[in-house]
């Protein structure tokens, strides 16, 4: 299930009876821009398993429920009932008094095609959560068709305004607003720091099974506390991360709070030149960036142990805490698994291409060489090479790297030699060749040699969390450790494959 999109469309009809508002929740077969980007349309029939969707103010508050909905020729169209809430009384009024003429959806995009000559985007299945009553339309055309109440007429004759506002303006303007209101609620709601408690995970959890005080007044892990802020959690996430092999090499960002998938944007081609303009009214030259939209499904990754409460009470060894740990660190090794996986398909799929520099042999100056090709490649795309990533293997054999009379190449545990031209540190399966960082990628397939940067793939991950719950017949506790993640290949071009000749 993709993230929640949203988009703003036509409202139709207000019955101010009923209490109850109708409309072209979606349009069918209208282009628009969305945000610059792409242009975006919806297909004819593309809602489906919408019915449950309901009524919400400016997609923040629910204020009624959809009572039908159905295709027609313009569109999905729909009515809503709206609640005698505070929030639903005052778009009430508004709708009567023709203030609000706008519905948006909140979606998710099931499938799509894309045209990228064009760079549009054709929703042909999507799933409407909710309609929201929206005082700026993201399409320009919507307009409202009827309104059965009475509207005062316009004044006439009123000075044109000389300064022309496009629906970007306001669009601008409505996002600051909504950032402010959502700074102003931070705020407002913060609670004041806790105390920092030093204790590790399993004495907080021995001590919350015990019942003492000294738990109940702990800040982090009590289910009656609004306030996640525990302090073992974090501890938790940076287990995660500490041996965190090649994917600590590559770009992290923020996982979105909802949705199974993570919409991103891959660069498919970029042929933006500049250069010196010839005489003059000559044309510049051409060139332009493709983008496609890719997604990347969310994967939990944990597990969890069962302890008795005896053992948890009465062990003379923190075998609690050490379960944490335990759990925490093999999480991180699943994520590295996951990581090698995506690194693996993405140099399969870049030798497929055609994107891979060729390495003649296998002395130090086949390698300078495939490091300049490299680099060439990589000034191409506009960006840095950032390192050598190798298997296990290869690894070896540039540790034993000779010159011709003898000498290592590359030095091992500070034995300086004069003709040295890199260094190899064994305990850290790392090294450098001219000055590339070379990192060995454990586990990856015998042979494989890539060279990286850093924008090719992007980790989203969230915080590694704890949960517990009991069994009181038994005596014993559930315990588990677990985050979602998500990898996006944003820039697959900028790995590129050795491949020896």
């Amino acid at each position: 299930m993709p993230e929640l999109l949203t988009r703003d469309f036509d409202l139709r009809a207000v019955d101010t009876e009923a209490r109850e508002v109708s409309g072209i929740a979606v349009p069918y077969d209208t282009d628009t821009s969305i945000g610059g980007w792409y242009t975006e349309r919806i297909a004819r029939g593309a809602v489906q398993d919408s019915e449950n969707a309901l009524l919400y103010w400016r997609h923040d508050e629910p204020i009624g429920r959809i009572t039908a909905s159905g295709d027609t020729e313009a569109g999905w169209e729909i009515t809503a009932s709206i609640s005698a809430t505070p929030r639903g009384d005052e778009a009430y009024t508004l709708l009567k008094d023709g203030v609000i003429d706008r519905f948006s959806i909140g979606f998710e995009s099931i499938e799509h095609s894309e045209d990228v000559e064009t760079n549009t985007i054709t929703r042909t299945k999507i799933r409407v959560r909710e309609v929201s009553l929206v005082p700026f339309p993201a399409y320009e055309d919507a307009t409202v068709s009827q309104v059965r109440s009475e509207i005062p007429a316009p004044v006439k004759d009123v000075t044109p305004v000389t300064d022309a506002i496009t629906t970007a303006d306001l669009v601008e303007v409505r996002e600051s607003i909504e950032d402010l209101e959502r700074s102003i609620a931070t705020l407002s709601t913060r609670e004041p720091e806790p105390v920092a408690d030093t204790r590790s995970a399993g004495e907080v959890l021995k001590a919350i099974v015990a019942g003492t005080e000294d738990a109940r007044a702990y800040a982090g892990s009590t289910t009656a506390d609004s306030v996640v802020k525990n302090g073992w959690v974090g501890d938790l996430t940076r287990l995660v991360d500490e041996a965190a092999g090649i994917r600590a090499l590559f770009a992290t960002g923020t996982l979105p709070g909802e949705g199974t998938y993570v919409e991103y944007a891959q660069l498919k081609s970029n042929s933006v030149t500049v250069a010196a303009q010839g005489a003059e009214g000559t044309d510049l030259t051409f060139g332009k960036v493709q983008i496609e939209t890719k997604t990347a499904p969310v994967i939990t990754y944990g597990g969890y142990s069962t302890l008795s409460v005896q053992e948890i009470e009465r062990s003379s060894v923190p075998v609690l805490n050490h379960t944490l740990r335990a759990q925490a660190i093999a999480t991180g090794k699943a994520l590295n698994t996951a990581f090698r996986a995506k690194f693996a398909s993405a140099v399969a799929a870049q030798v497929t291409a055609g994107n891979t520099v060729e390495l003649a042999g296998t002395d130090y100056a086949d390698y300078l060489a495939a490091i300049v090709d490299a680099a060439e490649k990589y000034d191409t795309l506009g960006l840095s090479l950032d390192g050598l990533i190798v298997a296990s293997d290869v690894f070896k054999a540039l540790a034993a790297l000779e010159a011709s009379d003898g000498r290592p190449v590359l030095t091992v545990a500070g034995n300086n030699g004069v003709n040295t031209v890199g260094s190899i540190n064994v305990a850290a399966l790392s090294g450098n060749l001219a000055t590339v960082p070379v990192v060995l990628g454990t586990g990856l397939t015998a042979g494989t040699q890539a060279f990286y940067n850093s924008t090719a793939l992007r980790s989203y991950n969230s915080g590694a969390v704890a949960l517990q719950d009991s069994n009181v017949i038994n005596l014993s506790k559930d315990f588990s450790t677990y985050l979602y993640s998500a990898i996006a290949d944003e820039v697959p071009a900028a790995i590129i494959p050795v491949e020896v000749a």
